[in-house]
């Protein structure tokens, strides 16, 4: 009953102490640097710009920047930012590399069951995973429940043991309501099905209409979200974007990968259509 933030917290809490490295995977999730920091680690970051988003070609980069020093690396996918789903071969090489190094690894899954055409492996099932993986994962993707703070993680049980003592002397538990939310939510895989379909076809629209300007982007095969190649100042863009074209976006650099901007496609065709036109009508494709 603690939901993907929470858990995230609980667990860097549980696991880094003052001067620990931690290695993300960039372009990474906002919160990740700033929970690690509180925690008194610090962060190594791969940058996964020049392949795509994609982790299996950055395998290479991935292994100079872990050690028998690292205590942990979070992976995330499907991503956010970037929408990205990394392959079995990829979860494979972070396999070697964590038993090799003995790593503890953050697998976040929350949006792994909005996938295109591809079947996401959770992290933790590989062989030499189960007691070094902590899989964290909520309801508020796949089944719409933003805002009800329903989720869990799984993990080794000392661990568990530990974050739960945080967790029990802060949030406590879920709302019983919003439990039994999470119950019939488990029992309506057709309304997931019939939603990711739909984020499908906005994919496909966005990445046709982009085309349309000229501009290429890395197609993301899971989540909802893409990166878009802007100007080197992305702060700046995204700014511009929302005060001349009144588009919100989501700068690169705030998950470490500077000249882009996240864009959403959680929103219905029209209203897509209408932010691309207004972007390029602005000068901003």
């Amino acid at each position: 009953d603690v939901y993907k933030r929470q858990a995230l917290y609980e667990v860097v809490q549980a696991l880094v102490e003052d001067g620990d490295e931690v290695v993300l995977l960039d372009p990474a999730w906002v919160s990740y640097e700033a929970m690690v920091k509180m925690a008194g680690g610090d962060l190594t970051r791969v940058d996964l710009s020049e392949t795509d988003f994609q982790l299996e070609p950055a395998l290479d980069a991935l292994a100079a920047a872990v050690s028998d020093e690292t205590e942990l690396l979070v992976v995330n996918s499907p991503s956010n930012p970037t929408g990205a789903v990394y392959s079995d071969a990829a979860l494979e090489g972070v396999r070697d590399l964590a038993v090799e190094h003995d790593i503890t690894v953050i697998s976040d899954e929350i949006y792994k069951e909005i996938t295109y055409g591809v079947e996401p492996t959770s992290l933790g099932t590989l062989e030499g995973m189960a007691d070094r993986t902590v899989t964290v994962n909520g309801f508020s993707k796949a089944y719409s429940m933003t805002g009800w703070r329903l989720g869990y993680f799984a993990g080794p049980e000392d661990l568990v043991d530990q974050a739960g003592k945080l967790h029990s002397h802060s949030v406590s538990s879920a709302v019983n309501f919003v439990q039994h939310a999470g119950l019939e939510a488990l029992e309506t895989e057709d309304a997931v099905t019939e939603m990711v379909a739909a984020f499908e076809e906005r994919r496909d629209l966005v990445v046709d209409l982009l085309a349309e300007h000229d501009v290429d982007v890395a197609v993301p095969d899971g989540a909802f979200y893409m990166m878009l190649p802007v100007a080197e100042d992305d702060q700046a863009w995204c700014e511009g974007a929302i005060e001349d074209a009144h588009v919100a976006t989501v700068p690169g650099s705030a998950f470490g990968t500077p000249g882009y901007a996240r864009i959403s496609y959680a929103a219905s065709e029209e209203r897509l259509e209408e932010g691309i036109e207004r972007l390029a009508a602005e000068g901003y494709l």
